[in-house]
Formats: structure tokens, sequence, C-alpha cells
């Protein structure tokens, strides 16, 4: 199973998601980017990666015990951006504003996916929500057109979400777009 963690968001961001996307396609010359349905927004925690379904109990046990005490908490949706960079965007991005809560939330989920084989990531975590990828087939001068025409719009704040719960995913590719399935949810504490 390919699987990931992560935090989904309210309806309303959503909407505002969906509008700044819609506008941002309009503004690109050319079908070389892909981009991520609304419905498929969220924000990734850890991706897993295949994951034998034997180990989903497991996987699912320590995730109840490392989150039981995590506090709900809020983030806020600014800024766009690309990865690596304007100049070659392979990944369209909006920032999310964040305190010290989403780092330790983090740490949590890696320290504790750890214990039972599932390896840390190698790069610093970096909270964003994917809204678009350049397409495997694009031509480098599309890239940097479309960097170049990115890079001048400002995105301010699309609003704050709380996060209060937790999902576990199953991701299945198909050639419509990935199809997530809710394996888990895990609740935040809102005392």
């Amino acid at each position: 199973m390919r699987t990931f963690i992560a935090a989904d968001f309210p309806e309303n961001i959503l909407e505002k998601i969906d509008t700044i996307t819609t506008y941002l396609q309009r503004q690109m010359p050319s079908d070389a980017l892909k981009w991520v349905e609304s419905h498929n927004q969220h924000l990734t925690l850890k991706f897993i990666g295949d994951l034998p379904e034997k180990s989903l109990p497991e996987a699912i046990k320590i995730l109840q015990s490392a989150l039981r005490d995590q506090p709900a908490f809020s983030i806020r949706i600014k800024g766009l951006g690309a990865f690596p960079n304007w100049q070659n965007p392979r990944v369209v991005w909006l920032g999310i504003q964040h305190d010290q809560d989403l780092i330790d939330l983090h740490k949590r989920i890696e320290d504790s996916l750890s214990r039972i084989g599932i390896p840390a990531e190698g790069r610093k975590f970096s909270p964003h929500l994917t809204i678009a990828r350049l397409r495997r087939n694009s031509e480098r001068d599309a890239a940097g057109l479309i960097g170049k025409t990115l890079s001048q719009f400002k995105i301010d704040s699309l609003g704050t979400a709380i996060i209060d719960q937790i999902q576990f995913y199953q991701s299945d590719l198909t050639p419509k777009g990935p199809i997530y399935s809710s394996l888990q949810i895990f609740p935040l504490n809102k005392v």
C-alpha cells in the first residue's frame, strides 16, 4: 500500500485555494503543469510510500499512542513558491505559516514510525501545500516561462485553519490522478 500521513483543510479554505489555482491556471501559456484537484489538497506530514498491509495495524497503534496528547493547532496559508526555485519550477506550492506545534507534531510522527522501521526523511521538514507539478515531458523553456509568470504573483493570507485531526491515507495512483482513502483518523487534543 502506498501511504502517507496528512492534515486536511476545512471547506472554506479549500474553496479559497480552488479560486486561486483556477485563476493561476488561466495565466499559464501551456498545459505543462499538472494541477492538484482541490478535493485532494492536504498538508503532507509524512510520506511513507509502500507499507506492507501486515504492518498497517502496528503503524496505526504506534501513531495513536504518539498523537494521543498532541494538541490541536492552527496554520495560515500564505505565499506562493516553487521547488527547487522559480528558474526551474518542478513543484508549485502555497506557503504554510506555522508555529512550533507543527514542527513538534512532525517530529512525533517521524520518531514514532522510525521505531517500527519506517525511516525518517533525509531532508528538513518544509511545510507547504502543493498546487501543481511540472509534467515530466515539459520542455525546459516552458518551465522557465512558468516560473517567470508565477513569480510575479503574491498570495496574501487565505485564512487560518485549525488542525484538530490527522489522517492516515492510502494513495492509489490512476491515469486520472490519485485516489486517497482514509485508513485511520487521529483526533488531536482540543483541551
